[in-house]
């Protein structure tokens, strides 16, 4: 610095002699010559890391934003599911100050006398101006919507295993696993793309359905009077069972079991039908709902035992289905909570020969 400080003073003191010297007319000469250039940058001057020396501000400010325009026009890349995804730091919000910064160059240029720029555009100096312009940072939420919407658009979404009803039947459906771009994973390798332009490749994460599989479902048909207990999909077992009268119908549709209860008290509903019994009657022989209980998500509704082996087959509850008790004991250890549970009619109400059609049994039975 000082070796480049002694050459420009003595060039300037014999460029002073020399002009003071000479006639007038060399010196105006210079003078003019100074002024011509005022239009074009020093020799060595740099916007942006660009050499932009002895340039007009037109051509100075194209060759910037030449070398701009690269960077924050150049693609930005992940490729996920055999698409590709691009964008720019232009597109993400990314904004220059190229015309600010070439104007700030000329400006510098202007600072001194015509005897130091008449330096400055003959040799290469360490004083020539050097402009870093300004960039504002990308709009992390438009980082954050380009990449959501990848994310969408190649989401597959897990399905749950299902049990439907099909005819009077029941009908599984398996499950399947989705797939899922992790929106961080995909956002840290856009701003790696966007640093280098190199594109990233992405995989998508297994996403795991809520239920892989429904274990087990019970179809009540009713006419057919009979319970099927389904375990992965197949009939595993069958009971006979007794179900609503017309007056007490069983409900009809999907339920789920709600409650197992191990020797059940029976709690009188206060019906029509259970005006004349106790209040309750706890567990023995003579308790309506048997040794088990099972409520259904169906208000009032359970699948029990019952100490009127006559009445399975038929239709003479007040509602409940009804169940021999080796069976409903048996039952009831392979029927988790939560099981669904469909009811279907399959058929007419079925009652005993020497049963008047709107036999509805005794309050008793319990339900």
């Amino acid at each position: 610095m000082r070796t480049t400080r002694s050459k420009r003073t003595i060039f300037v003191a014999a460029l002073v002699a020399l002009l003071v010297g000479a006639p007038a007319g060399v010196g105006y000469a210079a003078y003019q010559h100074d002024s011509a250039l005022r239009g074009r940058l020093p020799s060595g001057t740099r916007v942006a890391g660009v050499d932009v020396s002895r340039l007009d501000r037109a051509a100075a400010t194209a060759k910037v934003r030449a070398a701009v325009e690269r960077d924050f026009d150049r693609p930005a890349s992940f490729v996920v599911a055999g698409h590709t995804y691009t964008t720019t730091l232009r597109r993400l919000g990314v904004t220059d100050d190229v015309d600010a910064a070439v104007a700030k160059a000329f400006r510098q240029a202007t600072k001194g006398n015509w005897l130091t720029r008449a330096w400055h555009r003959t040799v290469d100096g360490t004083d020539a101006p050097r402009v870093v312009f300004s960039v504002t940072d990308y709009a992390p939420e438009k980082l954050d919507a380009f990449v959501a919407g990848a994310t969408k658009e190649v989401y597959v979404a897990p399905v749950d295993a299902q049990v439907k009803r099909f005819a009077s039947w029941l009908a599984f459906t398996p499950s399947k696993t989705g797939l899922a771009l992790d929106a961080k994973a995909a956002a840290d390798a856009l701003r790696a793309s966007l640093a280098d332009g190199q594109p990233r490749i992405l995989d998508r994460a297994v996403v795991q359905p809520k239920v892989k599989e429904v274990a087990t479902a019970i179809l009540v048909r009713t006419g057919d009077n009979h319970l099927y207990l389904y375990q992965h999909g197949h009939i595993t077992k069958t009971y006979g069972v007794a179900t609503g009268s017309p007056r007490y119908p069983t409900p009809y549709g999907r339920f789920e079991v709600v409650l197992k209860r191990y020797l059940p008290t029976w709690v009188n509903p206060h019906s029509v039908w259970s005006r004349n019994e106790p209040e309750r009657i706890g567990p023995g022989p003579n308790n309506p709902l048997g040794t088990r209980a099972m409520n259904l998500s169906a208000p009032g509704i359970r699948i029990h035992g019952t100490p009127s082996d006559s009445s399975i087959g038929y239709s003479v509850s007040h509602g409940c289905i009804r169940m021999h008790m080796p069976d409903v004991e048996a039952l009831y250890e392979l029927v988790p909570k939560g099981t669904p549970v469909f009811i279907v009619k399959a058929g007419p109400p079925r009652f005993r020969s020497s049963a008047p059609a709107n036999d509805t049994a005794n309050a008793a039975d319990g339900g």
